[in-house]
């Protein structure tokens, strides 16, 4: 049987009551979605950090092979295993990766210009006990044992570093938590540990050197 709804007795929401549920929805917003991008950026850092213990055994396997480290400057405009190229373009010519080294922080690109994107390289060392995080020499200097007064190399050993630039501050700080147990409170350039990094560029970013290993 077909009855007619009286219209007298159908309501809709009010707008006491529409302006209550968009209340609740912008409160649960502000609470949740920092969260979440929390969640995302820690999701992010804990990747670059698996990424960087995959290419430490890389490493070690292909040292073990090779007894030694090919000059890598990572300063020329190719991905080819030249001199002015990368070192991971090695480990994937060697089979000991897949492909060039790539973290989910940072500048991922892995094309274009040596200087400004992600990528491994392998340099003489730095031998005086003092460390300058600096695009000249954070790759193939570091103070290992917060000790400045000695060297942590010798002449004649390579280091092999992974470079990361374009990282926020915030992601950096949280890497060097996860590699070097260290939490860093201040925005100046950290130059202890297996990770360092520049002070921060206008745009907040830093240029992230993790050590990898030297001969």
């Amino acid at each position: 049987m077909k009855t007619n709804q009286d219209p007298k007795t159908t309501r809709g929401f009010t707008l006491v009551e529409m302006i209550g549920v968009l209340a609740i929805i912008g409160i649960l917003a502000a609470v949740l979605v920092p969260k979440v991008m929390d969640a995302v950026a820690r999701s992010k850092v804990s990747g670059a950090t698996l990424v960087y213990n995959t290419l430490r055994t890389a490493t070690v396997e292909y040292y073990s092979k090779s007894n030694s480290f090919p000059a890598r400057s990572g300063t020329g405009a190719t991905d080819t295993a030249v001199a002015a190229g990368r070192f991971d373009a090695d480990l994937v010519n060697g089979g000991y990766i897949d492909k060039l080294v790539s973290v989910p922080i940072g500048t991922t690109t892995t094309t274009g210009a040596l200087t400004t994107r992600t990528h491994v390289r392998c340099r003489p060392a730095v031998v005086s006990g003092n460390v300058t995080v600096t695009a000249a020499n954070s790759g193939d200097n570091f103070n290992l044992d917060n000790n400045t007064a000695t060297a942590e190399f010798v002449a004649g050993d390579m280091v092999v570093s992974l470079m990361i630039p374009g990282v926020p501050l915030k992601d950096a700080v949280a890497l060097n938590a996860l590699v070097d147990s260290v939490v860093n409170t201040t925005s100046a350039a950290d130059a202890v540990g297996r990770c360092i990094y520049s002070a921060p560029a206008a745009n907040g970013t830093v240029t992230v050197y993790l050590y990898v290993a030297h001969q």
